[in-house]
């Protein structure tokens, strides 16, 4: 497996290309919450912080990884990476199938919401579980409803995959806090 391969054609490499965008907006927002914000406890702003930056991560892999890797294409190459984009060019899969065939893209759709549960709650105050999880659907909705904008689909197998992701960490995440509520933790 050559470099080029790893960086720009696996989620790995997705992940690496969108990373220093996503801990730029955090480091940003906490700036930003740090100065404006003198009542909140320092944890809520570093939570809040890094919400944003798992935000961003999920906005630049979602929608805008082919045009974050032409700038890494030519950062590395000095040279056009010869994308075509295809605005408005995206298709619409309503007819869901993942659970005849899981495939990696499969899991990867559950792995990239499931901090969404932990993350919400933990950077508002007063998110409950309902919050979250219309949150989390409404984001699901307006990333999906997006994709054929900037050359991607619209599939119900990842509204539904992401929505686990978020009804599981979510599901969890109340699990904890309520096992810790009446522990005394």
């Amino acid at each position: 497996m050559t470099p080029q391969y790893f960086f720009f054609d696996t989620y790995i490499g997705y992940f690496l290309q969108v990373l220093p965008a996503a801990l730029l907006a955090g480091l940003l927002w906490g700036i930003r919450r740090f100065a404006r914000d003198r009542s909140s406890p320092v944890s809520r702003k570093l939570w809040a912080a890094l919400f944003a930056a798992y935000l961003t991560g999920l906005l630049c892999l979602t929608l805008f990884r082919k045009p974050i890797g032409d700038l890494w294409y030519f950062l590395l190459y000095r040279q056009p990476s010869g994308s075509v984009y295809r605005w408005f060019g995206g298709s619409f899969n309503l007819v869901p199938d993942f659970f005849t065939r899981f495939s990696r893209e499969n899991l990867g759709n559950l792995l990239m919401y499931l901090p969404f549960g932990f993350l919400h709650p933990l950077s508002r105050d007063h998110a409950g579980w309902r919050d979250t999880l219309w949150a989390g659907l409404v984001l699901i909705l307006a990333i999906e409803l997006v994709q054929p904008v900037v050359g991607r689909s619209f599939d119900a197998n990842d509204v539904i995959l992401n929505f686990t992701g978020v009804l599981l960490s979510t599901g969890l995440f109340q699990l904890i806090r309520h096992f810790i509520s009446t522990n005394h933790i």
